[in-house]
């Protein structure tokens, strides 16, 4: 009976070693993860969502202007092409390749961006987006940018 106790404790001990391991987040992930969310819901014309990820006091001029140019284009693909982030885990530099079509125009328009993205409070948030042009990029893979 003791030996069958036992081997129940060390099961559950392991069962609950495999979840806290399971659990942990760092920086790193919770970028990606608000990198993807953010840029699937501007995919998807989830306007509200995406706002989640622009700091406060721009947030009110974020959903009227994305909403205005929702209603005149088509976001074909969002693609993210790199993700960099600065030594102090407290700011990052993404690049997202856009392809969109204006009205009913056949023509698809891609662009390159650069997304500013910085920690604050427990997350991060979309602090400046610019496009840029695709021979100003440094294309030159660092160790440091995977994960």
């Amino acid at each position: 009976m003791k030996s069958r106790q036992t081997k129940l404790a060390l099961l559950l001990l392991v069962i609950a070693s495999v979840a806290a391991c399971a659990g942990v987040r760092t920086r790193r992930t919770d970028l990606r993860d608000a990198v993807h969310d953010y840029n699937v819901a501007v995919r998807w014309g989830h306007v509200q969502k995406a706002a989640t990820f622009i700091p406060n006091k721009q947030r009110g001029e974020f959903v009227v202007r994305k909403r205005q140019a929702m209603a005149r284009m088509k976001i074909h693909e969002i693609s993210i092409r790199n993700v960099r982030m600065k030594s102090d885990n407290e700011e990052a530099i993404v690049l997202v390749q856009l392809s969109f079509s204006v009205g009913a125009d056949p023509i698809i328009n891609r662009h390159l961006v650069q997304q500013k993205w910085r920690y604050r409070l427990g997350r991060w948030l979309l602090t400046a987006r610019r496009r840029i042009e695709a021979s100003s990029v440094d294309r030159t893979p660092k160790p440091g940018d995977l994960y």
